[in-house]
């Protein structure tokens, strides 16, 4: 290469370098955005203090996104909140207004709190779970919280979460007054559990102790006569919706002696999955039906002779239909019940809880012989309330028919009827009467077949 050009391209590198430089120091390096109009949410560097567009003082701005109107933060990647569909907004809030926040979280909880102990007065257990689980979202530490969902999970057989909150409770409330009684309360749960699993160990898998039980239960678990004739139905003593006590005359019928039972509703899920055949379901169940009971995975479910609960109405009405029969109507369940005598409860007209199932604790069905009505039938007040085939009207037993009464041809509720381990005595008696949803399922709600009696 010749010298002139060497010394032009020496110049040119030189001047390109220069120029880069020049440029590279008029550009200063971008700051952070780390301050926030708390009006306008406009985000601007550290060292400015006032928003350029409407004047007010900046705050520091913050990663978190909140809800606007329950203030609660959002998980990482949510952009609208869970419970109220707000879009998220950045949280720019000062130690007074993170005040703020937390007494609105702990207010929410709170709400969500009476809720479930509300559902809890009302026995739907599961509604109050999942209230109690929101309550836990909005406020973790609120240990009256964490000392009723292990309470609940405890009855509902779920003894991990139970003993999980109860160990929560001890530590947001060490200096509670029970503390010693729910540590007490712990071991007896954890007794229970190592008690349950030795059971279980007997058996390979639910699917071998159900097996083995059902061949036990298809020698007893049949049906009882119910003859025709008339019964005293209702009574002039109580709720409206049981009035007036009047006589009914009902053809001959037959009813289960005993609750339908996790191994007999087991049997029937098989079916179900086996075949998909839903021909015999009620035509106007929610789609997607498989009619399998809701938490089928819990502990309860391991037990072949408790009776099946956590069911809808449909799930009642697929089931019987599958076993050749159907559901009883509020008349049939009631003289089945009560006799053509009029009795308060199966058994006679004297309250006596030694004879039904009120503990709260599940029992094996047909497990108190005592308490089984004159026809022979067991369980008809507490253990689980048992779906009916009636549609439920309040007004009803004032204009029903006195032969054969099948309920109102429609109607928004199913009749349930009989009480659940978890009802006062009151709510036990013969002729009380409830209601639910048909899509409802609880730990309170199982079933028992009623089917006609050929040539009667």
């Amino acid at each position: 290469m010749k010298k002139p050009h060497l010394v032009s391209l020496v110049f040119i590198l030189a001047s390109f370098f220069m120029i880069t430089s020049c440029l590279f120091a008029d550009t200063p390096a971008q700051k952070p955005l780390t301050r926030k109009c708390p009006t306008c949410n406009k985000l601007y560097t550290e060292d400015t203090k006032f928003c350029g567009d409407d004047g007010a003082t900046l705050v520091a701005a913050s990663g978190k996104l909140i809800c606007p109107d329950c203030k609660k933060e959002g998980a990482a990647g949510e952009k609208f909140c869970r419970e109220h569909g707000k879009k998220l907004v950045p949280f720019t809030g000062t130690p007074a207004q993170e005040a703020d926040v937390l007494k609105l979280k702990k207010d929410l909880a709170k709400k969500y709190y009476k809720e479930g102990c509300d559902y809890c007065d009302a026995e739907s257990y599961d509604q109050a779970i999942e209230s109690y689980k929101k309550a836990e979202e909005a406020y973790p530490d609120f240990p009256a919280l964490h000392y009723n969902m292990g309470w609940l999970y405890g009855k509902l057989g779920n003894v991990e979460q139970a003993i999980q909150h109860l160990q929560k409770y001890i530590v947001l409330a060490p200096d509670a007054s029970d503390v010693t009684e729910v540590q007490s309360y712990i071991v007896v749960l954890k007794q229970a559990m190592e008690k349950r699993n030795s059971v279980l160990s007997t058996f390979q898998n639910r699917d071998d102790s159900m097996k083995k039980a059902l061949a036990e239960q298809k020698k007893k678990y049949n049906s009882v006569l119910i003859p025709a004739g008339e019964f005293i139905m209702g009574t002039d003593e109580a709720r409206e919706d049981s009035y007036p006590e009047h006589k009914v005359y009902l053809d001959a019928y037959e009813i289960d002696r005993y609750e339908v039972t996790n191994a007999q509703y087991w049997e029937f899920l098989n079916y179900m999955k086996k075949t998909n055949d839903h021909s015999k379901c009620f035509k106007g169940e929610p789609s997607n039906k498989d009619h399998t009971p809701r938490f089928w995975e819990n502990e309860y479910y391991n037990t072949p002779d408790y009776p099946i609960a956590r069911i809808d109405w449909y799930d009642a009405y697929a089931y019987a239909a599958w076993a050749g029969k159907r559901l009883p109507t509020e008349a049939e369940w009631e003289k089945a019940a009560r006799g053509a005598d009029g009795r308060k409860f199966p058994w006679g007209n004297e309250w006596d809880n030694s004879r039904c199932n009120l503990s709260g604790e599940p029992k094996p069905v047909g497990s108190v012989e005592s308490g089984k009505s004159v026809y022979g039938c067991y369980d008809m007040a507490g253990s689980v309330y048992e779906w009916c085939a009636d549609w439920y009207l309040d007004t009803y037993y004032q204009e029903s028919s006195s032969k054969n009464p099948k309920g109102p041809e429609t109607g928004v509720r199913r009749a349930i009827r009989g009480g659940s381990r978890f009802s006062k005595p009151f709510q036990a008696r013969t002729f009380t009467r409830k209601s639910e949803q048909p899509d409802l399922f609880n730990v309170s709600l199982g079933l028992r077949c009623a089917k006609d009696v050929k040539g009667k």
